[in-house]
């Protein structure tokens, strides 16, 4: 295998694990490390790309898995579902066998069939992996839930290591207003309300992935309260929170900083899959060079939706085989900004 390419892959998995155990601890997880204390977590986009990068760290794989039990009521199924289906998430066989695990436990959590549909067992694959990209080993025992999905990992167990998510502070947010309003689109629009002096509805739109008219109407109806106000200028209308009324909940410190995750974690779990494609292992540079420009084309969209325009460059240069070194320099500096190293 190139040596390269070997150091890339682990640089890479070691900061998006790293990215993704300290928004995980913010929300409530076990474990050390800095917390993520001034950007609202959007707890489904961070599910979904965990679910795909944490097939490298069964540890954090299962901890999230408790959370679940614990938090899962505040968790957007209808958005979960749209996010794969629409945005193209890769997590869905993990998605399903976690959510039929959850609709077993209780009455309350049986909104999580929705997400359980089956898919083929046949030939299962190795639900973890160690750090080098080989299968972990599974005991004799198969846990039969993941194995209808078609993984194949030991029984999963509770060790009832996780708590309920914050009730204070930046991150925990979203949750916060969902265990205050219910799970409402209402939730994310008051987080973004609170991101920013103002905004169309076209931007809360894009940045929470729901529909404009939902957002349009949802804004309407929460201008009606006077908690909410609206500004028309030629023809089109931003909003804003009035002051003085949430700024406590929603700006403690000044406005609350949200990410557009959905596009940025996408890109991400593109990365992820596409530098640990086996087909990588024994190409040359400059055949990998072009392997890594097609990639960067997919991601360069999804991350100038996120706010990370010209982060990676997707331009060929002079000599094909010095593609891959710009790649992986690129890559360094985005993942430099996410884990703020």
């Amino acid at each position: 295998m190139n040596i390269s390419l070997t150091e890339f892959k682990r640089s890479v998995q070691v900061r998006l694990l790293d990215l993704l155990w300290s928004q995980w601890i913010a929300l409530g997880i076990p474990g050390s490390g800095d917390r993520e204390m001034d950007k609202i977590i959007d707890p489904e986009a961070l599910l979904l790309l965990t679910l795909t990068v944490a097939r490298f760290d069964p540890r954090l794989f299962d901890l999230v898995l408790e959370w679940l039990q614990v938090n899962g009521a505040y968790l957007n199924i209808q958005r979960l579902q749209n996010l794969v289906e629409k945005s193209g998430f890769q997590s869905g066989p993990q998605l399903s066998a976690i959510a039929e695990m959850l609709s077993q436990k209780s009455p309350a959590s049986q909104k999580w069939k929705k997400l359980a549909p089956h898919y083929s067992a046949e030939n299962p694959s190795a639900l973890f992996f160690q750090k080098n990209g080989v299968p972990w080993p599974t005991t004799s025992e198969v846990d039969p839930i993941f194995l209808k999905h078609g993984f194949s990992r030991s029984p999963a167990t509770n060790r009832k290591l996780s708590q309920p998510f914050p009730p204070v502070g930046i991150p925990s947010l979203l949750l916060r207003l969902r265990a205050l309003l219910g799970v409402t689109i209402r939730c994310e629009v008051l987080c973004m309300l609170g991101s920013v002096e103002e905004i169309h509805p076209s931007g809360i739109a894009n940045s929470i992935s729901q529909s404009p008219r939902a957002i349009q109407k949802t804004l309407a109806d929460m201008a009606k309260s006077g908690i909410v106000q609206v500004r028309t200028k030629s023809r089109e209308k931003f909003y804003s929170l009035t002051p003085g009324y949430l700024d406590y909940l929603l700006r403690p410190t000044g406005n609350a900083s949200w990410e557009n995750s959905v596009p940025l974690y996408r890109a991400l779990e593109i990365l992820w899959l596409g530098i640990w494609d086996p087909i990588n292992d024994d190409l040359d540079h400059l055949t990998l060079g072009s392997q890594f420009s097609r990639l960067a084309k997919q991601m360069e969209p999804l991350l100038g939706d996120a706010g990370f325009g010209k982060t990676i460059r997707t331009e060929m240069p002079h000599r094909e085989d010095l593609f891959f070194l710009g790649f992986e320099e690129d890559v360094g500096s985005l993942l430099n900004k996410l884990t703020r190293k």
